[in-house]
């Protein structure tokens, strides 16, 4: 993106992630100008530990700001408004004077591993399915604060406020403690209903309501930028700050996935599949999230794998240790291949799973391997493997509800039209991929758009935003073998569990 000396209205978004804070710069035409990021660690201080520092977020977002406009050539006096977005399920625990009372406890934190069982039974079944909407998970903020009244009962005496990560730099802009659903929602504290905190949820982790922030939707002005904020980030001051909406919810934003019916698929490391409902539509069994999405009167079902890309990867730096294979080549062969790699099954559990077995300990494998079966074959099977993984993950929401015949898929691995291709036949529906990067900062900068009336509405911020490229439709001719193939892959779980 090179500089230009145009002087237009231009928003922000800024995204607080797991291991560095981006911003874009979008403009009034819905072109994106620029973008800026700065990384930070995650801080592992015992096992299964993980904690950030909000100070090294605060300090990541001024260089990325100030990166992002730099590339534009516009001024920052044109900036009319900042939306915020981070990484979902945090803990950032706030005292009296509005500072931060320990490092902030993050979604990969696992010490409350032990203490989810034990919290939830203080709800039946179906009073979780009706509140929460989602079973709690280590690293969820609810379980986190159980952690902490447990261990750190006297920080917990001290805490004014808990914070989502984009809550607290909405702190730091502004100096208002405020929230919103999409976030909010992916606590177990909130009811996904009401759309509001849950004094039943909050009494099973051991705290309450009152130290949990007000809530605003998401594009909503929360606040205006105050002059030490906008001294160290190099814009005026009072400019309006939009609450924002959670990584997940923004991403939705930022491909255009608003309306009820609607659908995405996302391969990246992991990947999700994901339905917009006018309603909740929550697996009875709980091996979906179904959260708030950004949009008042929307919310969104997912299914979440923990292998995507990574699963790729994982067998890319296996056939080449100095990761020099190039992708293209390996899917180039693998296409010589014919669909269901002659037999050869790859389970890609090699982080556990999450829908639908919720398993932390399930593992992978390659099954089917015979002496005509060569690395080719072997690539194929990957992909099919996680196409699978999104099978389960589609057919999962059918049991919570209605879901489309067609989806937008994004993500580093969707940039590989056989992949994209086999995971159109896997699930028998379209699949139309969305253009760009960043979309997860991009769709709150949108936010920003709608918030600071730059754009009229969000359905003109889409318009003007997000593009999309080609549609692939599945292929009926693989439709027999990947049914069968489908069917052994369904067989591997139980059969590696019954021997572990």
């Amino acid at each position: 993106m090179q500089p230009s000396p145009q002087h237009i209205d231009i928003v922000l978004g800024i995204d607080v992630g797991t291991q560095s804070a981006k911003c874009v710069v979008l403009d009034a035409n819905g072109q994106l100008r620029g973008v800026g990021q700065t990384g930070y660690p995650v801080l592992t201080p015992r096992t299964a530990w993980a904690e950030q520092d909000p100070d090294a977020w605060w300090a990541a977002v001024t260089a990325a700001v100030r990166e992002a406009l730099r590339q534009t050539g516009i001024a920052p006096v044109h900036v009319q408004g900042i939306g915020l977005t981070g990484q979902m399920h945090g803990a950032v625990l706030v005292g009296a004077n509005l500072e931060p009372l320990r490092p902030a406890l993050i979604w990969m934190d696992r010490r409350s591993a032990s203490l989810c069982d034990e919290i939830q039974s203080h709800l039946s079944p179906a009073q979780i399915a009706e509140i929460a909407g989602n079973r709690l998970s280590p690293g969820f903020a609810g379980a986190s604060l159980a952690w902490l009244a447990q261990a750190e009962p006297e920080t917990l005496a001290q805490t004014r406020a808990v914070l989502q990560p984009k809550d607290y730099l909405a702190l730091r802009l502004t100096g208002e403690i405020v929230g919103e659903p999409s976030d909010a929602s992916a606590t177990w504290l909130f009811d996904i209903r009401q759309r509001k905190w849950s004094p039943e949820l909050a009494a099973a982790c051991g705290v309450t309501t009152g130290i949990l922030p007000p809530v605003s939707e998401s594009a909503s002005v929360i606040g205006r930028l105050r002059p030490d904020a906008a001294e160290q980030i190099g814009l005026r001051t009072g400019i309006p700050v939009i609450a924002g909406a959670a990584d997940q919810a923004a991403l939705l934003v930022g491909v255009g996935v608003a309306e009820p019916g609607r659908g995405s698929i996302t391969l990246g490391t992991g990947g999700q599949v994901t339905v917009i409902s006018s309603r909740p539509q929550v697996d009875p069994g709980l091996r979906l999230n179904t959260f708030c999405h950004a949009i008042p009167g929307r919310w969104y079902t997912m299914g979440a794998i923990l292998n995507g890309g990574i699963a790729l990867r994982w067998w890319r730096n296996t056939l080449s240790r100095d990761g020099s294979l190039n992708y293209n080549d390996m899917t180039a062969e693998a296409a010589r291949v014919p669909a269901g790699a002659e037999d050869l099954t790859f389970l890609p559990y090699l982080e556990g799973e999450r829908t639908p077995h919720m398993d932390p300990s399930a593992t992978g494998t390659f099954h089917g391997l015979t002496l005509r079966h060569t690395p080719a074959h072997m690539t194929r099977a990957v992909l099919e493997g996680v196409a699978y993984a999104f099978r389960d993950c589609l057919d999962t929401l059918r049991a919570a509800g209605p879901v489309p015949d067609h989806f937008l898929i994004g993500g580093g691995g969707s940039q590989s039209a056989l992949w994209r291709q086999i995971i159109a036949d896997v699930l028998g529906v379209g699949l139309q991929t969305v253009l760009g990067s960043e979309h997860t900062a991009l769709g709150a900068a949108m936010l920003a758009g709608v918030g600071s009336k730059v754009f009229y509405d969000l359905d003109q911020a889409i318009a003007l935003a997000v593009r999309y490229g080609p549609t692939e439709q599945p292929n009926s001719a693989n439709a027999a073998v990947y049914a069968e193939g489908l069917a052994r892959y369904r067989a591997l779980y139980p059969a590696l569990r019954a021997i572990e």
